[in-house]
Formats: structure tokens, sequence, C-alpha cells
């Protein structure tokens, strides 16, 4: 499933408590007022809403909703592409 920044930002700002007009996607998770617990929200939220399974390692890597979209769609679409291994080990 391919994410999308603007789904993304109303998780963010869900999990802030903020309203998401206040959210810019360039903006550092911290910045907008997020901390270390409410990261581990975010990841809860991710999936549970969105149905994206990601860590808080991936989300410190990249904190902005445009840099984490984008590594999530990159991961997406290389998963996407992979050929199927229909071998027998």
């Amino acid at each position: 499933m391919m994410a999308h920044e603007q789904k993304v930002s109303q998780v963010v700002a869900e999990v802030i408590g903020i309203d998401v007009s206040e959210v810019d996607v360039d903006t550092n998770f911290f910045d907008l007022g997020g901390n270390s617990l409410l990261l581990i929200s975010l990841v809860d939220e991710l999936k549970s809403t969105l149905g994206i399974e990601t860590d808080i390692v991936t989300l410190l890597e990249f904190p902005t909703i445009e840099g984490f979209v984008a590594h999530w769609n990159a991961q997406q679409d290389g998963a996407d592409s992979a050929p199927a291994d229909h071998s027998r080990a």
C-alpha cells in the first residue's frame, strides 16, 4: 500500500494533538511537538489507521512526513517489483 502525505499528516496531527493545518510535511516530528512517547503511539496509529507497519528506528531516520512517505513508498515499490522466489529449500 502506498502512503500519502495527507493521510500520514492527519495521523501525526492526531497523535500530537494539533490541528492538521499546523502540520508541515517537511517539519521534523519533534519540532511539531512530538516526543518519544508520542513516537510509540505514532507507530501504533500508522499501523491501525493506515496499515503501515513501521518502527521507531525508521521514524527516527525519517522524522519528516515527506521523508518518511518517500522512504515507505520506495520500500513498497521495491517489494512490489521484487521477483517472487518460488524455489523450495
